[in-house]
């Protein structure tokens, strides 16, 4: 057993096999190489090392402009797998095909959900939004993870994220926006219109077409659609907003390196993600980004309640480092209501609702109860420490639905732990002196 062990460590080190092909045909491919010539230790090796799967855009692997659990899945993989995502992104009718280079990807989903490959309608007068569509943007997915079940969470590491084709897009739409409906600037008047933007795939920065636009820095990419089926009983979910199963997060900090962590709700979770963002401030003031066709890689991975938590209470001058980990993994749990994330250095909650007040509000009541299960800290500990050291940020207020986020440093959050620790560690030495004390109180008395 102790030999197989070593070897499952040794294949989980070891680097991905890509798997190519049809979706449908995919599947998870382990290999332990010369391990394997160990026939004596071949029962005992359990875990193969993790598969990495492509999984392209096209009419067939992506849904527009919804979530559904009613949505078939295109692509099945095992917990641990990497899928390779490739997304596309374009408002359709407004990228000339003479002028831009439109993926065969994208013109392929535009002439099925909207009857030409530039995304105008010829057939409908007058078109309809979205193509028809409850939503604007195109998702790839879903894919279903092997043994994901509602009450799991599926915790997703966004491994990259890159800008494929050399051009991005932003729209003003009528009334809609920040100043959708203020006369500030008259922009309540405003007509609304889509520009196609230029971005250099080499040094990553973008020359904004508009007057006097200037030009921003692409280098930190995100995807602003990630998430999983919702709940059956919610129908098809309009992709403008976001919710507890994810969807339009817009939310910068979710790059390359970060982790987000999704409450399953069908069997299987049924990840997607789209929305390309090359480059965008929070709040997303006029309604877009400067969005672009994203393909990125992201480890699927299902976390199960049970699984984290240690078979028997230990005191805190017993605990190890396997059990500090066991606890940070569980923590994510406690009173789980939205989609949660991690960045090299911070923990972070958020919340959704049409009242920035309220969105705020329970963005910290959420934060709080994660950083209680991450620390052992009360409620008012975590408050106070709140006031001084977590940041309250707006990723978008343009969804329909706004978006608040709190930030814990991950250095605070430890200290917080540490202090935590060494308080139960005083409290058990405390206890056995106290106990120390009565036994010779005792000894004497006898005596």
């Amino acid at each position: 057993i102790a030999g197989a062990d070593f070897l499952g460590r040794i294949a989980r080190n070891a680097p991905p096999r890509i798997v190519k092909g049809h979706p449908h045909m995919a599947r998870r491919v382990g290999a332990f190489g010369a391990a394997l010539a160990l026939a004596i230790l071949a029962e005992c090796v359990a875990v193969a090392r993790a598969a990495e799967h492509e999984l392209r855009a096209g009419p067939k692997t992506t849904h527009f402009g919804g979530w559904s659990a009613a949505h078939p899945h295109v692509l099945e993989v095992d917990s641990g797998d990497v899928v390779r995502m490739w997304t596309v992104s374009g408002e359709p009718g407004g990228v000339p095909l003479d002028a831009w280079d439109v993926p065969s990807e994208l013109r392929a989903v535009w002439r099925e959900a909207c009857g030409a490959e530039d995304g105008t309608q010829p057939h409908r007068s007058p078109p309809l939004p979205h193509c028809g569509n409850p939503g604007p943007h195109i998702m790839t997915g879903p894919v279903k993870v092997r043994g994901a079940k509602p009450g799991d969470v599926l915790r997703v590491e966004v491994l990259s994220a890159t800008p494929w084709v050399p051009w991005g897009w932003n729209a003003i739409r009528e009334g809609k926006g920040a100043l959708g409906v203020s006369r500030a600037y008259g922009f309540d008047a405003h007509k609304g219109g889509t520009y196609v933007v230029p971005i250099d795939l080499e040094t990553m920065t973008s020359t904004l077409p508009w007057p006097a636009g200037g030009a921003v820095d692409a280098t930190a990419p995100f995807f602003g659609q990630m998430g999983v089926a919702p709940a059956p009983d919610k129908g098809v979910v309009s992709s403008v907003a976001p919710g507890a199963h994810g969807g339009n997060l817009d939310d910068k900090l979710l790059g390359a390196g970060s982790v987000l962590f999704f409450k399953v709700n069908v069997e299987g979770a049924l990840f997607s993600a789209g929305d390309g963002h090359a480059a965008q401030g929070d709040g997303e003031f006029c309604v877009t980004a400067l969005e672009t066709s994203l393909e990125g890689k992201f480890r699927l991975t299902v976390m199960r309640r049970d699984d984290e938590i240690p078979k028997k209470t230990k005191s805190a001058s017993d605990v190890s480092s396997s059990d500090d980990d066991d606890a940070l993994a569980r923590a994510v749990f406690a009173n789980m209501t939205n989609p949660r994330a991690e960045t090299e250095t911070h923990f972070v909650s958020m919340a959704f609702h049409e009242n920035l007040d309220v969105a705020a509000e329970l963005a910290l009541v959420d934060a709080i109860a994660w950083a209680r299960a991450l620390t052992g800290a009360s409620a008012e500990s975590v408050y106070r420490t709140a006031s001084l050291a977590f940041d309250l940020g707006i990723p978008q207020v343009v969804n329909g639905l706004k978006t608040a986020r709190v930030a814990m440093p991950k250095a605070v959050i430890d200290s917080m732990r540490a202090a935590g620790v060494a308080e139960k560690e005083k409290e058990v030495l405390n206890d056995e002196r106290r106990e120390t004390k009565k036994a010779a109180k005792k000894s004497e008395e006898e005596l």
